[in-house]
């Protein structure tokens, strides 16, 4: 009975999910379970599979079968079948005197031989389908155990293998692993350099394991020097080199790098060094120059080499210390001129993009005026308010990765155009901290083309960042520049936005008054200029500060003309800001069912136009008017959904109130 295993790995950490998944695959119908397991070099697919093996060994009362394919293997080329199905035969029992020929007459034998039998056959290494088919048993109870760093569609496709695909070690797996390696005193000891450690590693179990290869073979040295050296990105592969090709992460790398074609090569180069940690299909043809259908053939090639994963459908992610790898190979194989050129495409794609879906959630027709994008970009355009939205919250944590390579290079027009394309996006989302971030950005971009009209624009946006974040002061400061560079060059609209602005600081200072005479010059240079929404919108707040101020008669008649004007335009971002302030009127003088209506009204249009930060504030308003009815359970409702909403915009202080409001009704709120 042939034991061939090599031994199991010493220390082995986690995986529990996989395990159970080569168990299920063991254990299916039909005459052979084929589980091929996949990921980038360094994963730990051989451990995984010993340690599977060793575990399940006396499942398989025939014994085992093992080869190491060198599928990627630096020192040789790959094993050839023939070879492979030699060492099998021998291993069965077949002397090499009585070994036929020919390899198909062995290959036959093999198959023969195997039938009826309980075996395990581990694989491992694999470079592709071709070299795996000929060592396949044919109609037994055998299992077949394959490691490969591609995913062998083709396996998959004519012999239904299984597949289980590793991913990185999560944090706590990954600490238990490098504590065993370097024991729990030291680790416990130096707790700081130990988290600094795996976070360097990324949880790829090689890299672990070189860095505990090194740490162990110098106990003496503090691992607050290991630590230290992997902290240069650009020298960081360097230290994952334990002097053996197999403890050396970049001749890993390597293996899995030469064997790609050329375009992949190129592609992989490229994505190394993008700012952007994870892109859509659409942005990896921006960066690479090539039409979407191209692009999404050589990334296919990247994701069967494990090189790129694609975490969700159509989004793409290379890890950190692939990466890393990437960029070498793209300093070294790419001209520093075409990186340059593919930088500028990647950043094009997002600020056209960017730009485009602001003109939808402003349902605006004009066009930003920014010159073409870079040759080979093809910018996405989101079709509606639903696409847009998304797309923006998809990518907003690339888009201010770029924004900051923008501004770092000096593309000062492309640095305050994303800032303004981004603006409504966070407002509609509360996440005025983010904006602040950008339009600082941007008031320097625009400060350094002495552009006035973007410094007015920008100004204003900044503060009403600060007015939303409680700083009426530096509010106020950026709001009086806008006003002045404004009125100095003549810029009307800045200027009566500046006054719209305006109008939230007097409120924050409950001077009613002088927000409306801001409200007022506001409408009237919105109306000179023909910007009859805006006017509308302007109207609308004179109305609600008349309200505050406990006159409802102009305040009704200011926000009705308001409304009507809104919904004569279909002006669904402003309408929603009439409606509420009728809502606000209507519950001030005592006519709760008409309140409940204007509030109602709002809700599906601020979910149309995605501005969940409204929306949770106009549940709260439901809820007020349900509790001045003397209805608690309706108000309860609504308290619980402006609840949900506030604590998935991490709005705290809003959240507190609302518990606050939800124990005054003598209920008791959920706790997160």
């Amino acid at each position: 009975m042939p034991r061939q295993l090599p031994p199991p790995p010493r220390r082995f950490s986690g995986r529990e999910r996989e395990l159970a998944e080569l168990t299920r695959a063991a254990a299916a119908d039909g005459v052979v379970a084929v589980s091929a397991i996949g990921g980038a070099g360094g994963i730990g697919k051989t451990w995984l599979a010993l340690h599977w093996a060793h575990r399940s060994a006396d499942d398989f009362p025939d014994g085992q079968l093992y080869a190491d394919l060198r599928g990627f293997d630096a020192s040789g080329p790959p094993a050839r079948p023939e070879a492979v199905v030699r060492g099998f035969l021998e291993a069965l029992g077949v002397p090499p005197s009585s070994l036929p020929l020919a390899a198909e007459a062995q290959y036959g034998l093999f198959r023969s031989l195997t039938e009826g039998r309980r075996l395990l056959i581990v694989l491992d290494n694999a470079r592709d389908t071709g070299q795996l088919v000929p060592l396949l048993p044919g109609r037994s109870a055998c299992v077949v155990l394959v490691t490969s760093r591609n995913r062998l569609p083709g396996l998959v496709a004519t012999h239904g293998a299984a597949t289980v695909t590793l991913d990185v070690l999560d944090p706590a797996d990954a600490r238990r692993l490098l504590t065993r390696h370097v024991g729990r005193a030291r680790a416990d000891r130096e707790a700081g350099a130990v988290a600094e450690l795996l976070d360097h590693c990324s949880g790829l179990p090689l890299a672990l394991g070189t860095v505990a290869a090194r740490a162990t073979g110098n106990p003496g040295f503090p691992l607050r020097a290991l630590a230290d050296e992997l902290h240069d990105t650009t020298a960081r592969l360097d230290g994952f080199d334990a002097g053996e090709l197999s403890a050396n992460l970049r001749a890993v790398f390597s293996a899995s790098y030469g064997v790609l074609g050329l375009e992949a090569r190129r592609l992989c180069g490229l994505l190394g060094p993008a700012p952007v940690p994870e892109l859509g299909g659409p942005a990896v043809a921006g960066l690479a120059g090539w039409p979407a259908a191209k692009a999404a053939k050589v990334l296919r090639e990247l994701e069967n080499a494990h090189l790129v994963g694609q975490p969700r459908p159509g989004r793409y992610r290379m890890h950190d210390l692939i990466g890393l790898y990437a960029t070498e190979r793209a300093r070294a194989d790419l001209p520093a001129a075409e990186r340059a050129a593919a930088l500028d495409r990647l950043a094009d794609h997002y600020v056209f993009t960017a730009i485009a879906a602001d003109r939808v959630l402003r349902e605006r027709t004009e066009v930003v005026a920014l010159g073409p994008p870079a040759e080979g970009c093809a910018p996405e355009s989101p079709p509606d308010i639903g696409a847009a939205m998304a797309w923006l919250a998809a990518e907003h944590d690339a888009l201010l990765a770029i924004q900051a390579v923008v501004a770092a290079q000096g593309e000062h027009p492309r640095v305050w155009r994303l800032a303004q394309a981004l603006a409504l996006f966070h407002w509609r989302r509360g996440l005025f901290a983010e904006d602040l971030v950008s339009a600082r950005r941007a008031l320097a971009a625009a400060e350094e083309l002495g552009d006035a009209a973007a410094t007015a624009v920008v100004a204003r946006n900044l503060g009403y960042d600060l007015l939303r974040l409680g700083d009426r002061d530096g509010a106020a400061a950026h709001l009086e520049r806008a006003r002045r560079i404004a009125e100095e060059h003549g810029l009307t609209e800045a200027l009566a936005h500046t006054y719209g602005v305006l109008t939230h600081l007097a409120d924050l200072g409950d001077d009613h008054r002088t927000a409306i005479g801001y409200a007022l010059q506001a409408a009237r240079l919105f109306r000179s200029i023909g910007r009859n929404g805006d006017e509308a919108n302007a109207l609308n707040a004179m109305g609600r500060h008349y309200a505050m101020l406990g006159e409802f008669g102009p305040a009704r008649e200011y926000c009705t003309t308001a409304l009507e004007m809104l919904v004569r335009r279909g002006d669904r971002r402003y309408e929603v800001c009439a409606l509420h302030s009728l809502g606000y009127i209507a519950k001030r003088t005592g006519r709760y069912a008409e309140a409940l209506r204007c509030f109602r009204r709002s809700i599906p249009v601020h979910h149309d136009i995605g501005d969940e930060f409204a929306e949770a504030n106009a549940q709260v308003d439901i809820a007020e008017v349900h509790a001045a009815m003397a209805d608690p359970a309706a108000a309860e409702t609504a308290w619980r959904t402006a609840l949900a909403m506030f604590e998935t915009q991490n709005r705290t202080a809003d959240a507190r109130r609302v518990r606050a409001r939800l124990a005054a009704l003598g209920q008791r709120p959920a706790l997160r």
